[in-house]
């Protein structure tokens, strides 16, 4: 399943890496961004939050709906009782996005995804790890500048439920970042 989502999240990110040109968010275009963050991880994870990075990369059906495959990966490590220990987060996911138009070069967003969560805790040399089904949702914003508007700021804010160690867990990830528009229009 991870490798299945995982080749769909990069086909999505391929499919919208035509050479690079200006446009609105329009049909046959599409971005390709990165993000740093701060996920506020469950309390059944025994983490309090984690750090997070995250690649995404989408294609623009129309003005408004747009698909994107967003790999996102968070890590924290704390000491209990003398012990070192690490918890690494990754989630796999395929977003449905729906653009706000404005008459500005500032474009909000919701989006929705379902996708895998893989998540990996070490201590003492020992490693246990699960996957599990995860979905989001979220909302955000890009902020286009420049002559051609072709880079934006982005942020976001989204909450999401994964499927991991036969329990249900739900984080809230807040990040910012970059995103290129990408396309032939």
């Amino acid at each position: 399943m991870k490798r299945i989502l995982s080749c769909v999240a990069m086909m999505v990110v391929a499919f919208s890496v035509p050479a690079l040109a200006a446009g609105n968010m329009d049909e046959g275009n599409g971005e390709i961004g990165v993000g740093v963050g701060n996920t506020q991880l469950d309390s059944n994870t025994g983490f309090d939050s984690a750090t997070s990075l995250a690649v995404r990369g989408g294609y623009c059906f129309n003005k408004n709906f747009e698909i994107e495959g967003q790999l996102n990966s968070a890590s924290e490590s704390q000491d209990v009782s003398g012990t070192s220990v690490d918890g690494t987060f990754r989630q796999y996911m395929v977003n449905g996005v729906y653009n706000f138009e404005t008459p500005k070069a500032i474009v909000p967003y919701v989006m929705a995804g379902l996708g895998l969560a893989d998540t990996q805790v070490e201590a003492s040399g020992l490693s246990v790890s699960d996957s599990g089904t995860a979905y989001q949702i979220g909302g955000g914003s890009r902020f286009f500048f420049g002559k051609a508007k072709k880079a934006a700021f982005r942020i976001d804010v989204a909450m999401l439920t994964e499927n991991t160690f036969n329990e249900s867990s739900t984080s809230t990830n807040i990040s910012a970042g970059f995103t290129w528009k990408l396309g032939n229009r």
